[in-house]
Order: C-alpha cells, then sequence, then structure tokens
C-alpha cells in the first residue's frame, strides 16, 4: 500500500515563526541580505531600464551561485559598453555572437549558448509585445499578480525560465521588492518551490511520508505551496 504525504500547517506555522525570530535577530545562516539586493546599486543608472535588469538577470538564475549572477549582472550594467544588453529593443536586433560576448564578459552567460538564447527570445518578445519594457506587461495586466502570472504561462515559450512554477514567483517578489511597480495580489503568490525547500519542509516536519523520487513530482511541489500557505495564513 503506497503510503500518503500528509500536510501540518501547524507546523509550518511553528517553523516560520522561528524562522523570522532568527532573520530579524541574527539573518539566516548570518545573512540578512539576499543576493538580488545588490541590484539597488544601479537602479538610479538604470533608470527605465531597471526593470528589464532585474526580469532578464532572474531568467538566468538556475542550477548556479546567485550571488555571483546579481554581481555579474551589476558589473555589466555599470560597463558602458555592455550596458546595453538590458534594452530590449537594441538586443533584439543584435547579432547572436555579438550578444553571447557581451553576455560573457562578466559571466552572466555561464553556458554560453543557452543563456544568450534565453535572454535573446525574452527580449525579441518585450521587443515586439511590450515596445520593449516589462513595465508595459504590467500595465497592460493591471498590475494584477494573476493576470501577469497567466499571461506568461499562456506563453511560455516567449518567457523562457521566467514561466517556471519557481521562477515566475520569484520574479515577482523580486520586482515588488526593489522596484517602484505597485504590485496586486501579492498575497496569491505561492513559495518558489525548489529541492532546498523541499528538503527543509520535509526535514522540519511540515510535510511528512515516504518520497524516494530523485526529483521534485508536480504532487509534491502542490502540497508543499498548500503546507506553507496554510500555515502563514
Amino acid at each position: 500500500m503506497k503510503k500518503k504525504i500528509l500536510e501540518f500547517p501547524e507546523v509550518a506555522k511553528k517553523v516560520a515563526q522561528r524562522l523570522k525570530e532568527v532573520y530579524e535577530k541574527d539573518g539566516i545562516f548570518g545573512e540578512k541580505s539576499l543576493p538580488d539586493d545588490i541590484s539597488e546599486s544601479v537602479k538610479s543608472e538604470l533608470g527605465e531600464q531597471f526593470l528589464n535588469f532585474l526580469t532578464l538577470t532572474t531568467a538566468l538564475d538556475y542550477v548556479r551561485d546567485a550571488r555571483k549572477l546579481w554581481e555579474s549582472a551589476v558589473k555589466t550594467a555599470q560597463d558602458g559598453a555592455t550596458r546595453w544588453v538590458f534594452v530590449p529593443l537594441e538586443v533584439a536586433k543584435t547579432k547572436r555572437d555579438t550578444l553571447e560576448d557581451a553576455l560573457s564578459k562578466y559571466g552572466i552567460a555561464l553556458r554560453k549558448e543557452k543563456d544568450t538564447l534565453i535572454w535573446l527570445t525574452i527580449c525579441k518578445t518585450l521587443a515586439e509585445y511590450y515596445e520593449g519594457n516589462v513595465k508595459h506587461l504590467f500595465e497592460k495586466n493591471d498590475f494584477d499578480v494573476e493576470k501577469v502570472k497567466k499571461e506568461i504561462v499562456e506563453r511560455k515559450e516567449l518567457f523562457p525560465n521566467i514561466s517556471g512554477e519557481k521562477m515566475l514567483p520569484h520574479w515577482l517578489r523580486i520586482v515588488s521588492e526593489h522596484s517602484e511597480v505597485d504590485l496586486k495580489n501579492l498575497e496569491t503568490l505561492p513559495i518558489p518551490v525548489d529541492v532546498h525547500v523541499a528538503r527543509a519542509t520535509l526535514s522540519t516536519g511540515c510535510i511528512r511520508g515516504v518520497y524516494k523520487s530523485k526529483s521534485i513530482s508536480q504532487s509534491l511541489r502542490r502540497k508543499i505551496m498548500n503546507v506553507w500557505s496554510r500555515g502563514l495564513e
């Protein structure tokens, strides 16, 4: 008989309270900052391109050191010779190998071909449908998180990585914290679930049961999202 994975929202509530206490006192593992906090250093410098900076950098935040990624993005933005990579209208009309060289200069694109394709695809999407600026995507959807999510998921091939179940709420959180975009219904965002969140949720007893898969199944992902949502109500 297959054992069920059970949810314990009361445990999730206690874990969240404890994490909050530790974070406010000493930080998690001594850290109070997040890798994307460094983006604030180029906010005024990039002006209206800052939302594009947040979006494109987040799109490459997978299977790598996030802090090094954001540091690379900041260096790229500070360099007048490479800053153009955050301007979708410029990127859309640039040769791919030229873009790849620019993204490689400070290490934004570690997987050169794949990362460059992700970057180029999103830039072309923004250039064609949103006048080259992510802000128009938010305006079109009344700054409503649910509407933005729906549009991106329906056009997921045009928004590689950003449209993923982990990355989408992660990106919207970054936008809400570092830009002046006033998003509605942020409370509906689920917790971004990766292998670390899954292991922490299991190890702290917020969900319990037998799970032997090497990857996160859709059913487990949903249970993790649900138990944290209920625990944080």
